[in-house]
């Protein structure tokens, strides 16, 4: 029997790496900068005790952009975190350094 292989790309090599590996999935999540933004929304929504539901309603998206976002299954655009911030009444910080 022949064994196929399919062509992966470095993305999905690289997350089905930190998956099982809990010790590099910590040291790249601290110096990914979309990911800090995805918990700092979540974390922002859960503070102000908002669903993914209302959070969208007030940003004027569906639920699912949010799931995606929080999920870590899409990167959200610019006017997606703009919209995101002003329904939290959150200014959005960008630090570079």
């Amino acid at each position: 029997m022949e064994k196929k292989y399919g062509i992966r790309n470095k993305d999905d090599s690289f997350k089905e790496l930190i998956k099982n590996r809990n010790d590099l999935k910590d040291t790249v999540e601290e110096f990914d900068p979309v990911y800090e933004l995805r918990k700092k929304i979540l974390l922002l929504r859960l503070d102000e005790g908002l669903t993914q539901e209302e959070l969208a309603a007030r940003a004027g998206m569906k639920q699912s952009v949010i799931s995606r976002i929080e999920n870590g299954e899409s990167e959200p655009r610019i006017e997606t975190v703009n919209k995101i911030a002003k329904a939290l009444n959150r200014k959005v910080k960008i630090d570079l350094v």
